[in-house]
């Protein structure tokens, strides 16, 4: 008798634990890390289980890879692609139009090697590259050739964007970013805006991912409302919230298991 209370305890704790699990998922990915140590690093020691997008070839990104995985924080690779008519500098090393298929796919493996405990990787930049099957296509076959465990994160800055599909049918896990927190990096408001849109948007769905960068207004926005917001939704990385959408919880076929084995122990 008193195993099958012991037993009947733990079932309970177990359930418990599962009901606590279906709190809404909430992932967060900070961009565009390297060109500053000081906001870099501000961003990685936000609390919370996040993920941070590094750029391969600025001034502090092996630092803030370091310092990232350091902290057991995710790190992923932060990868520059030709935009439509951007008014910002290209990025060095940044993937290009000119290149043909065997260009773009050395240029992808050279970039894949410079942080070799990635988890994945997300398009910075790019929506001129991400709207064609054929520029994406081999980056995306580079990619699973050289590690099929990592993912693609798409980071939707067209609409137009195939990076998604893409990287799927080259085998590869992938998702879509749905909000933009810092499109006005200039207005707290507007950032706090948007920050509710994705709590909204993860109530509404079970998940949500949203993208924000390393700016100062970006970062005490954040600082001051992800605490709150952790008590009605689980901060989980990248990888995790990808697992989570392929594998979803059965709770009802768990608490039929868990009725049956009760049943069965009377």
């Amino acid at each position: 008798m008193r195993a099958r209370h012991w037993l009947v305890f733990l079932i309970g704790l177990s359930a418990a634990v599962v009901q606590a699990d279906q709190r809404p998922i909430l992932s967060l990915v900070i961009d565009d890390l390297g060109y500053s140590l000081d906001h870099g690093k501000a961003a990685i020691d936000l609390s919370g289980d996040h993920t941070y997008a590094i750029l391969p070839s600025a001034s502090y990104s092996r630092q803030l890879a370091r310092h990232a995985r350091a902290q057991n924080k995710e790190v992923i690779l932060h990868l520059p692609m030709q935009s439509i008519g951007s008014q910002a500098p290209p990025e060095p090393d940044a993937l290009n139009e000119a290149m043909d298929e065997d260009q773009l796919s050395a240029k992808v493996h050279s970039l894949l090697t410079k942080f070799p405990f990635i988890k994945g990787i997300n398009n910075h930049m790019g929506s001129h590259l991400t709207e064609f099957d054929f520029f994406m296509q081999p980056i995306m076959q580079s990619i699973h050739d050289y590690n099929p465990e990592l993912y693609f994160l798409d980071s939707r800055t067209t609409p137009r964007s195939v990076a998604h599909s893409q990287a799927l049918d080259a085998g590869l896990s992938s998702a879509s970013r749905d909000i933009f927190l810092d499109n006005d990096h200039s207005n707290p408001e507007s950032i706090y805006l948007q920050f509710q849109m994705w709590l909204a948007m993860a109530m509404e769905r079970g998940s949500a991912i949203a993208i924000g960068h390393p700016h100062p207004s970006t970062i005490e926005v954040l600082r001051e409302h992800l605490p709150q917001a952790s008590s009605k939704f689980r901060f989980v990385p990248i990888s995790a919230l990808i697992q989570e959408r392929n594998n979803p919880v059965f709770t009802s076929h768990w608490q039929k298991t868990l009725t049956n084995l009760d049943e069965n122990l009377n």
